[in-house]
């Protein structure tokens, strides 16, 4: 039972160091004092305020009458205890402890490093960014008729009464000079507003009254009221209401210092993640040197040479620069290949329709002619050192002059 007992106050203080910290009520206790001893180590008041403050809120309580510190008090002890009868057992050096160890240095490490990566971002790069006034105000005007245009709004508090018989007491006290937030806590019955001046919110033209549901009736009297007017008594299922105007919006657009923090908003995300990707990171990458072992990630060695072929002409439409450096690797390691003269009009090709890099693309198709002059390409890789970067349309022409002289005559008739 007893090692029962200790082992679930020691997962509760464990679970604790993971909770909310929190603090206890024996501020006026003088912290130094001991209250226990073990071999050369004394156990203090702050060392028991300490424990008690990492233990989650739910489960504090039970630890914070006289008994309860008495407990907390003896299982400190026994945690004592135990730690320095490992230490004299020189068990610091065993295995099991040194891999603990290591294991919550790294868990340190990791968190450090996510903080400060987290602050550099924050610092850095969102706080950096404000967003221009001219870029604020051309999504404002963009979505004036639509995301911020109001319908007319009015702020209402109310008096609910239940009995008839207290109206006129009401209006007696208004007339009298007592204000209506006064009326409302003495004499209002609707305990969701009672507490607040009577506040119901705001009130959209046309829209259900907050409690009440539709009342086209008071609805319109409350907007043709003016601020600072009462209107009343009015029956309803729920009893008798007093209203007050406490305030208004026209319709049309909501102002846009009004709406300038939510324009922020929207806008932000895009402006940092571009100034992120576009400007600071290649600043770090050439303040720090970032070098990619792109070798590493090249098809394995052990790839059939088909298959790398295949593996270049599915990447020509999708990543042609990387399709451009598997043609190159196929060649460089099939250079005596049936299809090598196929890999090298292929490069030629990528760069010409795909990237237009033409000065690469004619030392490309040149590489065929020179390197395979036997090649069925070798004619496709001239014709396309004389019509690159020639439009469509004008090769269609030259290859059909009937089209030609057709759309002379056309445009002489």
């Amino acid at each position: 039972m007893r090692a029962t007992l200790f082992i679930t106050i020691l997962a509760v203080l464990v679970l604790g160091a993971c909770g909310t910290q929190g603090t206890s009520d024996n501020n006026t206790t003088d912290s130094s004092r001991v209250l226990a001893t073990v071999d050369d180590t004394q156990i203090t008041e702050q060392m028991l305020k300490d424990e008690l403050d990492m233990i989650p809120p739910y489960q504090r309580a039970s630890f914070e009458t006289p008994e309860g510190r008495r407990l907390l008090l003896n299982h400190i002890v026994e945690r004592e205890l135990l730690l320095t009868a490992a230490i004299d057992l020189e068990l610091e050096e065993d295995s099991f402890v040194i891999a603990q160890v290591e294991l919550a240095m790294q868990q340190v490490k990791i968190a450090k490093e996510r903080a400060l990566i987290q602050t550099f971002y924050q610092q850095e790069v969102v706080d950096a960014i404000v967003i221009p006034d001219d870029k604020i105000l051309e999504y404002y005007n963009e979505h004036s008729g639509d995301i911020y245009r109001q319908e007319a709004q009015v702020k209402v508090s109310q008096i609910l009464l239940t009995l008839e018989d207290d109206t006129a007491a009401v209006k007696t006290a208004l007339e009298a000079g007592d204000s209506f937030e006064t009326v409302v806590l003495e004499m209002s019955k609707h305990e969701p507003t009672v507490n607040t001046d009577g506040d119901m919110g705001w009130i959209t033209i046309n829209s259900p009254l907050p409690y009440l549901g539709e009342q086209s009736e008071i609805s319109e009297a409350l907007f043709a009221t003016e601020v600072g007017e009462v209107i009343g008594p009015y029956s309803t299922i729920m009893g008798y209401h007093f209203f007050l105007v406490t305030d208004k919006k026209e319709e049309g657009v909501r102002p846009l210092e009004e709406v300038r923090e939510s324009i922020e908003n929207v806008l932000k995300p895009a402006m940092v993640n571009s100034f992120f990707q576009d400007d600071l990171l290649p600043r770090l990458r050439e303040r720090y040197g970032v070098e990619i072992n792109e070798d590493a990630f090249l098809p394995d060695e052990e790839m059939p040479a088909d298959s790398l072929l295949q593996s270049a002409q599915n990447l020509m439409e999708t990543n042609p620069e990387t399709a451009v450096e598997y043609f190159k690797l196929f060649i460089e390691r099939f250079p005596e290949h049936e299809r090598a003269h196929q890999a090298q009009f292929l490069i030629g090709f990528t760069y010409s329709e795909q990237i237009a890099n033409y000065d690469s693309a004619v030392e490309a198709f040149q590489a065929v002619i020179d390197n395979y002059p036997e090649s069925d390409f070798v004619d496709d890789a001239e014709w396309m050192i004389q019509n690159m970067g020639v439009p469509p349309e004008e090769l269609l022409l030259d290859q059909n002059p009937e089209l030609n002289e057709e759309n002379t005559e056309d445009s002489v008739e």
